[in-house]
């Protein structure tokens, strides 16, 4: 603990000294960062738990029906929207040649990602090969 009272015969050279060097070693001693649940409790040595198949798909169904898995990413729609907005105003409104290629790249590139999401396999499928589930067969003799 820092003492607080002024230093005797009025030296404040060396108060604010021993204050940093008090304050240096406690800042040098080794420490160990207590981690938080949640809840906001302590978990010094609890581990997570992986889930289990049955609470996986409760998971996922969850977060299927709040949109989150399966839904159309919003940034290359956007991509696309303004994308095309610049390619019309270039060929249009005499935009000039910069906004053609500028608007024919983001739509290029929108729909190259869009392409991408698309190709994940679907959630169950996911869930499936993180749990181990293999659907091929071992080549083992009998």
């Amino acid at each position: 603990m820092i003492d607080t009272r002024e230093p005797p015969n009025g030296d404040f050279v060396a108060y604010v000294e021993r204050i940093e060097r008090e304050q240096l070693e406690r800042a040098l001693r080794p420490h160990k960062m207590q981690q938080l649940t949640a809840d906001g409790r302590t978990a010094a040595e609890d581990k997570p738990q992986p889930l289990t198949a049955a609470e996986a798909l409760k998971v996922r169904d969850r977060l299927k029906a709040q949109g989150k898995i399966g839904a159309t990413p919003v940034g290359p729609v956007i991509g696309l929207a303004i994308g095309a907005g610049l390619l019309a105003f270039g060929l249009l409104a005499e935009g000039g040649m910069i906004l053609v290629l500028l608007g024919a790249f983001l739509l290029w590139h929108s729909l190259k990602r869009l392409r991408s999401t698309r190709a994940v396999p679907p959630p169950a499928q996911q869930v499936e090969a993180a749990f181990g589930r293999s659907q091929h067969k071992t080549g083992r003799g009998s």
